[in-house]
């Protein structure tokens, strides 16, 4: 659903991975961006840092070693790390590097192998199919989930026999786990398996990933350990996301009625989102637009899995930001294009299904 954009970053950027959390700070280079929640998430849970100046640099190409490095503190957020006993043996992981330690509790967890001839290749770009591989390895590793559960399935991508042999199983995993969802492209979807993975794109997969393993993990943690730093209402990121806090009302019944119709809504256009044919036909700027609708959705929809109640009040809070982009984006595309996205919507559920889910969002798109 998301797209996964390509780019390319200075050796800068690789050494300053090992900048201070970005907790307690704002990046200047992430508002607006498609994936701007999950990058101020994982930048609070200790995950990401920013590269300097306040940047998180969301279309830096991730490498190798940043990635591993990343991993490695998702064991620690996870409580199941364990300090490595020895040295990665790679030739090129010297001692007293910044991924060193991270590199070397990865090999010796089988979560990384290197890429051949004692080679851990540390400053290349992490592919996507790479990063499907690792983070299963790191599934099976460092969690307690089952992932039986996951292995039936096959991914549908257009291009899906061009992933190499030794990722396949892993890729249908992160698939059937709802980690990954390909790129829209004309036809259908593509997985592009050799691409390299943008920072935003990890941050967001990352996101859905910690969500899966720990939905009762608090988000944002420390927030409110920061006097003096407010979050002002309807930014993402701010307002929290966990449970209803004590002192708000128990919903009615009428209103866990609403909330659960809502819900079960939201649920039907996503699957139809996933599902759609027309999609991929459409231009480019629709796509976008629809992103930013749908990616509201499934944020929702996993932050409900975590026991937030999504009454109206907090999803037009929580969105806010979105639903303003999403209406700028909706207002400057074309009369043609509009008739596009709107094809799309009608297609995702009943009419009478995206009214209700659009009026409890407060967005108006003259569907």
């Amino acid at each position: 659903m998301k797209r996964f954009i390509c780019g390319l970053v200075t050796a800068a950027l690789t050494v300053s991975l090992l900048a201070l959390p970005a907790a307690a700070q704002e990046f200047t280079d992430i508002q607006g961006h498609w994936g701007q929640t999950a990058m101020e998430q994982v930048a609070q849970w200790g995950l990401f840092t920013g590269t300097g100046n306040q940047q998180f640099s969301p279309e830096g190409t991730m490498t190798r070693g940043m990635f591993v490095t990343v991993m490695e503190r998702a064991a620690k957020l996870f409580q199941t790390y364990q300090a490595p006993a020895a040295a990665a043996a790679f030739t090129d992981v010297p001692v007293g590097t910044w991924y060193t330690e991270a590199v070397a509790w990865a090999n010796e967890n089988n979560i990384v192998n290197g890429i051949g001839n004692n080679q851990f290749a540390p400053e290349n770009p992490v592919t996507r199919e790479q990063m499907c591989v690792i983070m299963a390895r790191f599934l099976e590793a460092c969690t307690d989930l089952d992932l039986s559960a996951y292995t039936q399935g096959e991914n549908t991508f257009l291009d899906g026999d061009t992933i190499a042999g030794y990722a396949v199983e892993s890729v249908n995993l992160c698939v059937a786990m709802g980690l990954i969802t390909g790129v829209a492209v004309d036809g259908g979807m593509e997985f592009q398996p050799a691409l390299p993975a943008s920072r935003a794109a990890v941050a967001v997969v990352l996101e859905r990933m910690v969500k899966l393993v720990q939905p009762d993990l608090p988000e944002q943690p420390g927030e409110t350990e920061q006097p003096g730093e407010t979050e002002e209402p309807g930014l993402p990121g701010g307002g929290g996301g966990g449970v209803l806090p004590p002192e708000t009302e128990e919903p009615t019944e009428e209103q866990r009625a609403e909330e659960a119709k809502m819900a079960e809504y939201l649920q039907i256009m996503l699957d139809g989102y996933r599902g759609s044919t027309y999609l991929p036909t459409t231009d480019k700027k629709v796509q976008e637009c629809m992103a930013i609708l749908m990616g509201c959705i499934e944020d929702a929809l996993n932050k409900r899995a975590g026991g937030q109640f999504l009454d109206r009040d907090y999803v037009q809070t929580q969105y806010a930001a979105q639903i303003a982009q999403l209406r700028t984006e909706y207002d400057s595309l074309t009369e043609e294009q509009r008739n596009q996205a709107n094809n799309v919507i009608a297609g995702l559920a009943e009419s009478e299904q995206l009214l209700f889910v659009t009026d409890y969002f407060g967005v108006s798109l003259g569907i």
